[in-house]
């Protein structure tokens, strides 16, 4: 009895060290799969914020032809209103142009940590939560950015900068600086993509843990 449990003992080792590659391309499958949902998520914020900053820059335009009748001797808030032709055509051409820059902002390999195929297994779940608070802070710093970038293609003040306390100067660019509110779907798409996060976390855990025990069994 006795050999017979170590003959099947030998046998399962034998059977798990001669399994372990297969398990571990099919965890690099499940990872490279979950890399893909990623990037997926990625673009749907990316595309979310283009549409975000349309209607925001359309509700601008909207303030400003307002307060310019209501407001006209006002010398602190002046804009100078483009005749509604050129006005149309640069609505018309708003969508390019907003996607130009939010391109230009958001589409960065920093703030997709799922783009570096360089990830680090024996990173631990404290810096996945602090990257993830920091992904959220840099994001929002840049799309303040890009409101203000934005709202300065249609706008141009005629004299000096308006008495708005929800715009500061940054890099020569206003810049938004009250509170910020994503998007239902810019805030769907990016909670998507932190989930997805901690999944890539835990393959990669999982991959390290299979070769480490592989390892061990060689010695």
């Amino acid at each position: 009895m006795i050999n017979t449990r170590k003959g099947t003992r030998m046998k399962i080792e034998f059977d798990v060290q001669e399994n372990s590659p297969d398990k571990i391309n099919g965890i690099q499958e499940r990872l490279e799969a979950t890399r893909e949902k990623m990037e997926i998520e990625a673009i749907a914020f990316i595309e979310a914020t283009k549409i975000f900053t349309s209607e925001w820059i359309q509700r601008e335009i909207e303030m400003a032809t307002f307060s310019s009748g209501s407001v006209s001797h006002s010398e602190n808030l002046k804009f100078e209103l483009k005749n509604l032709d050129e006005s149309n055509l640069n609505l018309k051409e708003l969508c390019i142009k907003v996607s130009d820059i939010v391109e230009t902002y958001l589409n960065l390999d920093d703030y997709w940590i799922h783009r570096n195929t360089m990830f680090q297994s024996d990173i631990s779940r404290d810096y996945i939560v602090f990257k993830k608070e920091k992904i959220r802070k840099e994001l929002t710093s840049s799309i303040r950015r890009i409101l203000g970038c934005a709202t300065e293609i249609f706008w141009e003040l005629e004299e000096g900068e308006p008495e708005n306390k929800a715009w500061v100067k940054e890099l020569g660019r206003r810049k938004y600086a009250c509170f910020l509110r994503f998007s239902d779907e810019m805030t769907a798409s990016l909670n998507h993509y932190f989930e997805l996060l901690e999944e890539l976390f835990t393959l990669n855990h999982e991959i390290k843990d299979e070769i480490l025990r592989m390892e061990g069994q060689k010695v």
